[in-house]
């Protein structure tokens, strides 16, 4: 009877442990939540794809490219020059700084116009971009003030023959850009961009050449153009098409 007993204490005993052991293993961890899988499969390119380039902060850039500009595509009043319209080779220089997805900065250019002259571009700049891994597209608008510091003698010509040296055409631009660079690291890239610009220029009235008091020549007064320069000042409202390659370093 008493071996008897003791069986059944020890067996009952054995199954309160097992069963002790089983709702430890089941129990979730202190703190709440579920419990972690053992052996957890991890994509660590899903993570976070981290290109690796940091944040960026102040961009500095050069440019070159080429363009076309034409001083009278919506209209002209009495602008008096006899070539308005050319292309020619363009350079640049650019800084700024940058937030996240967000730049803004100044651009200084030379649009060199065949038969017109240098259309100079002092500009500010404003972007957005969208930077997937090393590859940065953007877009914003730049605007400024521009000159044409002294006409090419083929534009200003007067009909006898002179050359005007004080002819000078100044305004203002605005437009669209649009734009791509390539990161090779964080601090170097090379990329593309090209902008629409509206100019708003005029051109002052010019001093009559000689002592004052002067009168234009017979042959200037019968031409237009010539006494236009002289006699009026002149506006025109046009358009110029910049795109260039660009080289990049990124503080």
């Amino acid at each position: 009877m008493t071996r008897t007993l003791a069986c059944i204490l020890a067996g009952l005993a054995s199954t309160l442990v097992a069963t002790s052991a089983r709702a430890q293993a089941l129990e979730p961890p202190a703190g709440g939540g579920a419990a972690p899988p053992a052996n957890p499969a991890i994509n660590e390119s899903e993570e976070g794809k981290d290109s690796g380039l940091g944040l960026e902060w102040v961009y500095l850039n050069g440019d070159v490219g080429g363009g076309f500009a034409s001083m009278d595509s919506f209209n002209q009043t009495t602008l008096g020059l006899q070539k308005t319209s050319s292309g020619g080779p363009a350079f640049g220089v650019g800084a700024g700084i940058r937030l996240l997805f967000f730049s803004i900065g100044a651009r200084v250019r030379d649009l060199q116009l065949s038969g017109i002259g240098d259309l100079w571009e002092l500009n500010g700049e404003a972007a957005f971009h969208v930077k997937v891994g090393h590859v940065d597209g953007y877009f914003g608008a730049r605007g400024g003030y521009n000159f044409v510091g002294s006409l090419n003698s083929q534009t200003a010509a007067v009909a006898t023959g002179d050359t005007p040296g004080n002819v000078s055409v100044h305004g203002f631009n605005v437009g669209p850009m649009l734009g791509l660079d390539v990161y090779f690291n964080k601090w170097i890239s090379i990329g593309v961009d090209a902008d629409v610009q509206f100019l708003f220029l005029q051109r002052p009235k010019l001093t009559i050449p000689g002592p004052e008091g002067t009168a234009l020549s017979a042959e200037c007064s019968s031409n237009s153009q010539c006494s236009n320069l002289y006699n009026e000042s002149g506006s025109s409202a046009g358009i110029a098409f910049v795109p260039t390659a660009h080289l990049g370093i990124h503080f």
